[in-house]
């Protein structure tokens, strides 16, 4: 990490700490969007991290944008930060101005058909209810449109952050398409990067509250962080966020497709342990809506489901290495990345 992107990190990281305790994120899975939250970051240029000076953005480079997802994973940050990026960047890619206000994506399993129109379906595009433009993505491209008038179907996430689809075959969208070579590989690989980033911020927050209440938590008059059960559970899910943060290291260029692959997997299959493990030293507690731990296991189990579940990108990892041959199999699990 550069001297700029630890100071992107610290200044998201003071932000977050000021304006995204627990109270503004209940209000924001009550249907209040914190404005002042995004306004902030806006005017501070992190909205734009990492996106090209040419196309309006903050300048920089990619890593700069995941490192700052990472610190809205951890604040469990109710905010289309990730959306808004990965749109961003998809559209500095073609040298396009990005609009004003929210942006956030939906990959179309269609293309354009004869009369220009965007057709098929998309599927689990988030905060669709807030954002200004819409990003429609397909395997070539991309069409950019103010978000008026669309017929969302929503349902609650069990984040809080409600997904929406849309079937384009009874809706068509029209605008002007731009080309762009392998649009939707591009911009899959770019969300399951924020995913990653997302989940490994969120999970070593979880460690760190883990290890708090532990410690501050008298049991038979000790701290439970004493017991050697506690402790061999805290190893493990200390070990599950040490290897988190590696994948989403890993990630910072965004552009190695068998590195996202795995570290979207291994971040995924992490889900289930960190959350198994952070709720039962937490207790009954930890489940509560007055506790902050479940706004980021919650988020977790979203999470790992966009953008490709671990199964999909299971599948590419083992595609990926057959094509190399067995000769070439333990040369390429074993080389660094």
């Amino acid at each position: 990490m550069n001297e700029e992107q630890q100071l992107i990190v610290e200044t998201a990281k003071r932000i977050f700490v000021d304006q995204c305790a627990k109270p503004v994120v209940d209000a924001a899975e009550a249907g209040e969007f914190p404005n002042g939250l995004w306004n902030t970051l806006e005017e501070t240029g992190l909205t734009l991290a990492g996106i090209d000076l040419e196309a309006g953005g903050s300048g920089g480079e990619m890593a700069d944008a995941l490192l700052l997802v990472r610190e809205a994973g951890a604040a469990a940050a109710p905010i289309p930060l990730a959306e808004h990026l990965i749109s961003a960047a998809l559209l500095a890619a073609k040298n396009i101005t990005i609009p004003k206000g929210i942006i956030t994506i939906a990959l179309v399993s269609g293309d354009q058909d004869s009369s220009g129109s965007l057709r098929g379906k998309v599927h689990q595009v988030t905060y669709s209810e807030v954002a200004q433009s819409v990003l429609w993505v397909t395997s070539q491209g991309f069409v950019l449109t103010p978000n008026i008038d669309i017929p969302w179907s929503r349902i609650a996430g069990i984040s809080g952050e409600s997904w929406a689809s849309l079937d384009l075959d009874l809706t068509p969208i029209q605008g002007e398409f731009v080309p762009l070579t392998d649009a939707g590989q591009l911009a899959r690989q770019l969300g399951a990067a924020t995913r990653i980033n997302l989940m490994s911020g969120a999970i070593s927050r979880v460690l760190e509250m883990s290890v708090q209440y532990v410690s501050d938590r008298v049991q038979f008059g000790r701290p439970l962080a004493k017991f050697q059960a506690i402790q061999h559970q805290l190893a493990i899910l200390a070990g599950e966020a040490a290897a988190c943060q590696r994948c989403a290291d890993a990630v910072l260029t965004a552009d190695n497709q068998l590195d996202i692959a795995i570290g979207k997997a291994r971040t995924g299959e992490a889900v289930t342990l960190v959350s198994d493990i952070s709720h039962q030293v937490h207790g009954a507690i930890g489940y509560t809506l007055e506790h902050a731990l479940n706004l980021r296991t919650r988020r977790l189990w979203q999470w790992r489901d966009e953008y490709g579940t671990e199964r999909e990108w299971q599948i590419l990892i083992g595609k990926q290495f057959c094509k190399t041959g067995a000769e070439s199999l333990w040369a390429e699990i074993t080389k660094a990345g």
